[in-house]
């Protein structure tokens, strides 16, 4: 949004990504209600995910705060999150509004959706409104939003550093902004966060443990893979659920790391790329005690345990034991 451009009416933030949208937000209220403006008296919040009977806003209300006089500043504002319901069941009062807006009234709308082909949207564009979408990172913008992240707090992080945080929290935005936050006050005055505070900090997430049930029956030590699979039970209880995937991604990881050496690569170059920093030798036991074919029945019996499961037929837990003794075999 252009900052030299008049304050609109209406301002629409809208997309998957929660932790851009609340952070627009916070800039759009510093630039439309900066200090030394008391905003408890021209500032008012609706949460449109609350029926009326919870708090929620009516477009009555929301209406009448637009048409209520500002004090003691130029603008009153009027923000509506999760406002997706609330803009489809009063489409037509809004856009009755937004034939003649107040001129001191400005309605910011919080919401996953704003289609381009509404009659509001247009009405929208036509009053100057700022529209900004923010969407879901993937790809490149994943590792570049962690990098602006940790320059915003003053500190570089290597390439390194910034893929093993993606690889441990995932590409949430706001996950991955407070993740950085405490990385950066745990680095102190050093001006770099490297590879080791990310290991040292952030440690293991669920799927990671999942993942080393798996690397340590792949090694052959099974007492160790059943009491790591017991211990993720106990505190995890979404483990039922999400083992499967999780095991999958380490037997495919496995056949990438078997293509990549069968094309000539060493284990040590072939290690950063199943995820396994450092830990050639681990990586070197597991690919000699597991080859391709091996793994492949393995993929093959853990969907056959999965459909098995969710017909009632198996049990994932006792089925994950089998599937790890015989990785371990």
């Amino acid at each position: 949004m252009a900052k030299t451009q008049a304050v609109p009416p209406l301002i629409v933030l809208f997309g998957e990504e929660e932790h851009r949208k609340l952070r627009l937000l916070e800039d759009v209220l510093d630039r439309v209600l900066p200090p030394p403006v008391d905003r408890s008296l021209c500032l008012a919040r609706w949460d449109a995910s609350r029926s009326v009977e919870q708090g929620g806003p009516t477009i009555a209300a929301v209406l009448e705060d637009l048409m209520t006089l500002p004090f003691l500043a130029e603008r009153r504002v009027v923000v509506v999150r999760s406002a997706d319901a609330f803009i489809s069941t009063h489409r037509e009062r809004l856009e009755a509004y937004f034939g003649a807006p107040s001129p001191t009234g400005v309605l910011v709308l919080e919401c996953r959706s704003f289609p381009k082909t509404t009659r509001l949207y247009k009405q929208a564009e036509a009053r100057g409104a700022w529209i900004e979408e923010c969407e879901k990172l993937a790809g490149r913008a994943v590792a570049e939003f962690v990098s602006a992240e940790a320059a915003r707090l003053g500190k570089r992080m290597a390439p390194a550093a910034v893929a093993r945080l993606i690889d441990l929290v995932g590409p949430e935005a706001g996950t991955l902004a407070s993740e950085v936050e405490k990385l950066a006050l745990y680095a102190g005055e050093r001006p770099d966060i490297t590879e080791h505070d990310v290991a040292e900090l952030v440690g293991q997430s669920r799927e990671e443990k999942i993942f080393a049930v798996a690397d340590a029956a792949g090694q052959g030590a099974l007492a160790r893979s059943l009491v790591l699979w017991r211990q993720v039970l106990e505190s995890d209880p979404e483990a039922p659920y999400r083992v499967v995937g999780g095991l999958a991604f380490v037997l495919r990881r496995w056949l990438l790391a078997h293509r990549l050496r069968e094309a000539g690569q060493p284990v040590a170059a072939i290690a950063p790329r199943v995820m396994m920093w450092g830990r050639e030798r681990e990586l070197e036991a597991i690919l000699r005690r597991n080859p391709p074919r091996k793994v492949r029945a393995q993929l093959a019996a853990l969907a056959e345990l999965d459909a098995q499961a969710k017909s009632g037929l198996r049990s994932i837990e006792t089925g994950i034991e089998l599937l790890l003794t015989q990785l371990a075999a």
